[in-house]
Formats: structure tokens, C-alpha cells, sequence
């Protein structure tokens, strides 16, 4: 049973909703009433995901599974949900993060819309989004208290849209969590690779980060057979809060030192005998904010020499985990694709190294392929 199911199963045994989950026992028949909901739960003061739950009856005449039929009116895919939130005037353009899932409960089949937490609050329209008699309100802010929304006709209390902007600015967050803030930043830091051991936040100098001085890589990583020259330097960044060292990440310098990387994650897939190793950042994770931190928001590997080593980006670990599983379930298809250019290289220089470690460039290089056709969202 996935994680998600389990706690749908336990909201759904509660017998009551709560602020962060809403029982539907059918989909919604007007657009506006459906937004309003999902902008509610997506503005609630709650640590965690959210949850739209459809095929349960209201609390009211017990909380029950009723389920949904196939073909159903209104009822919705995962991309028509996007489709519907991404035509929808957001400010700045800040939407909610979705994922759909489809799960049998008692023998029947339920919907629940997940809305991923995320410090981007408050969700709200800069345009009127009217459904007939109901109107989602330009720059109002929508929220969900205990189990009640408020009304599409008013706004939140202060206190709790203040509390949506402190946590956007990351105002009432531990260190870490500032850290990691401060680090998707990076023009607002003073630093100087290559000269300077230490990069300081501008705003906020007690924030900062500590390069120990990069030395050669013993073993070279098959990603470094990319790069006009191979020869990688590996280091470690130390990230303090005034004198406490918050975390410690690894980073290399790749190209004979002419682009600075974290050290990645690395994903194994094995079918029917294959065995297939390739790299990735996660832009959830401090791997991936890093990434964006040292190529000063490009998440670009290329080292300005006409290459670029194929890593994988997702923007969550729920992606990464979706795609890893796609590629299990389409491996025969991926090791046929042709190799490029830069493939072929890349196993010719480790060949010619007399490099034995199973990580191979072609793999990569195919891997890289098949993700920039079908992207994880697609999946």
C-alpha cells in the first residue's frame, strides 16, 4: 500500500475533515466551486500535503465510500487538473503543485487530488474567475480553518494571510530550512570560486559557506569522460549559521576546473540481466538547490567547450521516483536508442583510460535521451 493510500485510509476512518482534507462524494459540477476548494486547501495552515478526496460522502451522513464509476461527468484526469489550474491568472504566475492518484477502497474506486506543500503562500488570482453565479475573487485570499473554507464572497483573516507571507519569506523557519532558502539565491551572495574559501549571504551574512580546498578525483566518474578533459576535482562545502555548521555537501570541479558541480545522486535500474547506472540532481533536495547555488541559477553543466555531461534534473524526488520507475518498465526501448556524439566520445576516453567501473557513458547517454523525450510530467 502506498503512503499516500495509508493516510487516505486514515482520514477517511476519522470520519470527520480537518484543514488540510475535504470529502467530495462526487466530483465538482462548477469550475469556480472546484478552484475555490483547491485554493483553500492549498492556503491552509497545516505542515504537509493536502488532500481533495473524491468518491467519500460529508461527514455528516458518515463519512462513507461511495466511490466513482468510470466516465463519470466532471470527473478529471491529472492532466486536466493541470490544464484547468494552469489557465487560471495566479499571481506571479505561483501555482499549486498537484498529483493525482486513483485508489480501491472497500472495492471501490476513489480520486484524491494532492496538493503539494510548498513555502509559496498565499495561492491567490490577480482576475475574477466566474462559474455561473459564483466568482472566485480577484486578490482575495482564500484559506481552510478546522474544516471550513472561507466563503468565495470574503478573505481570510489577517493573522492568517500574515502567517502565509512569513512562511513564504521563510520568517519563522529553523536555520536549515533558512539555509536552503537563502541558498535559491544566488546573485544575493558574495562569492568567489577558485579565490576565496568562503561565500556569504548579502542580507544575511551569519549565513554562510565554507570550500575546503578541491583535490583529484583517486577514481574518475564516468560523467567526467564528457568534458573535453576528464581530470575532476573533488571538495567539500561546510554551510554554517554563524559558527554552527548547519549541513556539509561534496562538490566538483569538472574540465580542469572550469565549472564547479555538487557531487550527484546516482540511480540504479536492473531488468532481465541489465544492470544501468545514471546520475541526477533533485531540485527539492539540497543536491539540486546547491546546483542552482554554484551555476548561479542556470542548473547548467556545460563548462563553455561545446559538451555537457548527461544529468538528469526533476524537480522532486516524486518525480525522480516516477521516472527511475518508467525506465524499468522501458529498458529494452532504451538501450536501442543510437548514441550521440558526445556518448561515443565519452566511452572511447574511458576505454582508453582502462576504466573497469560498471558505470558506462552510453547508458548515460541514452538515459539522457529518453528523459529529454519524454519528460517525468508526462509519465
Amino acid at each position: 500500500m502506498e503512503k499516500v493510500e495509508i493516510i487516505i485510509c486514515n482520514l477517511i476512518n476519522s470520519r470527520k475533515e480537518g484543514n488540510y482534507w475535504d470529502f467530495k462524494e462526487i466530483p465538482h459540477d462548477n469550475n469556480a466551486d472546484l478552484l475555490h476548494d483547491i485554493l483553500c486547501l492549498a492556503n491552509a495552515r497545516h505542515k504537509g500535503d493536502r488532500y481533495l478526496i473524491y468518491g467519500v460522502s460529508d461527514p455528516s451522513t458518515g463519512s462513507n465510500v461511495v466511490g466513482l464509476s468510470p466516465g463519470m461527468p466532471n470527473r478529471k484526469n491529472q492532466q486536466q487538473f493541470i490544464d484547468f489550474l494552469r489557465g487560471k491568472a495566479f499571481a506571479g504566475h505561483v501555482r499549486p503543485d498537484i498529483s493525482l492518484h486513483t485508489f480501491i477502497i472497500d472495492q471501490k474506486e476513489i480520486d484524491v487530488l494532492q496538493i503539494i506543500d510548498q513555502p509559496r503562500k498565499p495561492y491567490y488570482l490577480t482576475t475574477t474567475y466566474p462559474d455561473g453565479k459564483r466568482n472566485v475573487r480577484a486578490n482575495h485570499i482564500y484559506t481552510r480553518v478546522g474544516d471550513t473554507n472561507t466563503p468565495i464572497d470574503s478573505s481570510a483573516d489577517l493573522l492568517n494571510i500574515e502567517y502565509m507571507w512569513r512562511e513564504r519569506f521563510y520568517l519563522d523557519v529553523r536555520p536549515y530550512e533558512k539555509m536552503k532558502y537563502l541558498l535559491s539565491s544566488p546573485n544575493e551572495w558574495t562569492m568567489d570560486l577558485g579565490n576565496s574559501e568562503y561565500a556569504y549571504n548579502n542580507n544575511h551574512p551569519e549565513y554562510k559557506i565554507k570550500f575546503s580546498q578541491p583535490e583529484k578525483f583517486d577514481s574518475t566518474e564516468a560523467y567526467c569522460y564528457f568534458y573535453p578533459s576528464p581530470v575532476t576535482y573533488l571538495g567539500t562545502a561546510k554551510f554554517y549559521y554563524h559558527s554552527t555548521i548547519l549541513f556539509e555537501r561534496e562538490y566538483m570541479t569538472c574540465d580542469e576546473m572550469r565549472i564547479y558541480l555538487p557531487v550527484p545522486e546516482i540511480a540504479y535500474v536492473s531488468e532481465n540481466g541489465f544492470e544501468g547506472w545514471y546520475y541526477y540532481f533533485s531540485m527539492d533536495e539540497i543536491s539540486g538547490i546547491f546546483l542552482k547555488f554554484l551555476t548561479n541559477g542556470t542548473c547548467s553543466f556545460s563548462s563553455g567547450r561545446m559538451s555537457e555531461p548527461p544529468f538528469l534534473v526533476f524537480k522532486d524526488e516524486l518525480e525522480s521516483k516516477a521516472f527511475e520507475h518508467h525506465v524499468s518498465q522501458h529498458l529494452d526501448e532504451i538501450i536501442k536508442l543510437t548514441p550521440t556524439t558526445f556518448g561515443k566520445m565519452a566511452k572511447r576516453e574511458k576505454d582508453l583510460i582502462s576504466d573497469t567501473k560498471p558505470v558506462d557513458p552510453i547508458f548515460m547517454d541514452q538515459i539522457k535521451q529518453y528523459y529529454t523525450r519524454f519528460q517525468p510530467e508526462k509519465i
